[in-house]
């Protein structure tokens, strides 16, 4: 480092003599001893770097905030508080930084190595794919491919946690309608079946062991766990869920698994549904900067509250992302599913439509924003409510984190949920608003 570090010190000074202003004749004697000022900033900066006094360098870069400020000062900031164990702070110097310079590669490349060396690979995978998207070198373009082969080869155990608060919840996604009409007769809605607000937390855990059998084959299993802890203990959830099946590598990053699949959902504390299945799943790139995902799914639902409701579940989706730059990518959506019930008219099928864009914005803050349509039809005429059914909701998502900010190595993030659904029963016409407090870190 010390070579490449010096060589970057002396960079930094000409950088900020370079975007001086030539200075009238009367400053000469001025400029004179400011560039002997920079002059000793340097060679001090370069002797500290040389000999690996990385606490002194970081105190001599800091003491000049007009060289510390310019792009190859907060590289260098950032690679000095990442070698002294201080990578919470490099990581909030960086992705702020890449607010104000989107552009910036190199630094999105420091982001990828400091989740590289902390093993969170799914972080470090994302912005090893978004630097590639930008301008770099042709060595670290070769290091993330190598950085990419190694976190395929030692994908063995993930972690994942989030937490987050909803201040004015309307959990149940609830009906705004006062009356229904159910076999031609008008019905009044109690406050439990319509819209409600009020304080509702989350929280979501996650596993997955890989283990390989192999060269190209291993054997994957997880499980997952979501808990929602309502206003109303009528709306508290709680979902598990398992998964377990081969797994084989397809080419350098692609993968396709079959997993056998249980999941048990439960409502307002009691049991709700069981579901057991298949699931095919794959991912794969069309080049550095494309990435696709898809699944096909085949489940079977045991009820426990509605016979009615058991039966069979299938459907599929499709992801497309595009990553843009070091701080800015395209995804979009696309899903089927069918249920396929004991009573007929409980059937239906749905499709949702999502694109999703993520960029910078002002202040340090990072924006992803996703508009969705969503459509469910049921299979066949209802005799409560004497149509066929039909629903349909269009929303956006907008989720903006501070990368400035973090705890322990995780940002903050506030999402808000807008949406409007209508339908031919009064029943599925409600607007809905919700805004989300939360946190989000993998290990």
């Amino acid at each position: 480092m010390a070579a490449a570090a010096a060589a970057m010190a002396a960079a930094l000074v000409l950088a900020s003599a370079a975007s001086a202003q030539e200075p009238p004749a009367s400053a000469e004697a001025d400029v004179s001893m400011a560039f002997m000022s920079d002059r000793r900033f340097a060679d001090d900066l370069t002797a500290a770097l040389r000999a690996g006094d990385l606490r002194t360098a970081l105190a001599l870069l800091e003491a000049r905030p007009d060289i510390a400020g310019l792009a190859a000062g907060v590289r260098l900031r950032a690679e000095l508080l990442a070698r002294l164990e201080r990578s919470s702070e490099a990581l909030g110097l960086l992705e702020g930084h890449l607010t104000q310079d989107s552009n910036d590669a190199v630094a999105r490349f420091q982001v990828a190595e400091i989740h590289f060396v902390a093993r969170r690979d799914s972080s470090a995978s994302l912005a090893y794919r978004l630097a590639l998207a930008g301008r770099l070198d042709p060595l670290r373009r070769q290091l993330i491919q190598e950085r990419l082969a190694a976190i395929d080869a030692r994908r063995r155990l993930r972690l994942s946690f989030s937490v987050a608060m909803a201040p004015d919840s309307n959990i149940n996604g609830a009906t705004s309608a006062s009356t229904i009409d159910l076999y031609g007769l008008p019905f009044v809605l109690s406050d439990d079946a319509r819209r409600r607000s009020g304080v509702a937390a989350s929280l979501g855990m996650s596993v997955e062991r890989r283990q390989p059998l192999l060269e190209r084959y291993a054997l994957v299993a997880g499980a997952a766990v979501s808990l929602l802890d309502a206003p109303n203990r009528t709306f508290d959830q709680s979902q598990i869920g398992l998964f377990a099946g081969p797994e084989m590598r397809v080419g350098r990053h692609g993968r396709v698994a079959l997993a056998a699949t249980y999941r048990d959902i439960d409502f307002g504390g009691e049991d709700l549904e069981t579901w057991w299945g298949l699931q095919l799943t794959g991912q794969g790139y069309a080049d550095a900067q494309t990435r696709w995902d898809g699944a096909i799914r085949l489940d079977r639902i045991d009820n426990r509250r509605a016979a009615e409701s058991s039966g069979l579940a299938y459907g599929a989706q499709v992801n497309r992302t595009r990553y843009l730059g070091p701080a800015e990518l395209w995804r979009a959506s696309l899903v089927f599913n069918t249920h396929d019930l004991a009573a007929s008219e409980a059937g239906y099928r749905e499709g949702y439509l999502a694109v999703g864009r993520l960029f910078p914005l002002p202040f340090a803050t990072l924006a992803y924003v996703e508009p969705y349509g969503r459509m469910r039809n049921f299979t066949e005429h209802s005799s409560a409510f004497g149509v066929r059914r039909e629903d349909r909701e269009f929303g956006i998502n907008l989720r903006i984190s501070k990368r400035d900010w973090t705890f322990r190595n995780a940002f903050p993030y506030v999402q808000a949920i807008l949406s409007r659904s209508s339908s031919n029963v009064a029943l599925g016409r409600y607007s809905r608003q919700r805004i989300e407090f939360g946190l989000t870190r993998e290990f």
